[in-house]
């Protein structure tokens, strides 16, 4: 019956932060992908 566990807060904050610092690492990686062909095709059309 004892389904119910504690979590500490601060134990958990050091893989949150993990997590949130690879997301925006791929966030960026991603944005850099997608604007790299981008201006590749504007200047092939010259």
């Amino acid at each position: 019956m004892d389904s119910f566990t504690y979590v500490n807060i601060f134990e958990t904050k050091g893989l949150e932060y993990l997590l949130l610092l690879c997301f925006w690492a791929l966030f960026v990686y991603l944005i850099r992908y997608l604007s790299t062909p981008a201006k590749k095709h504007k200047d092939s059309h010259r």
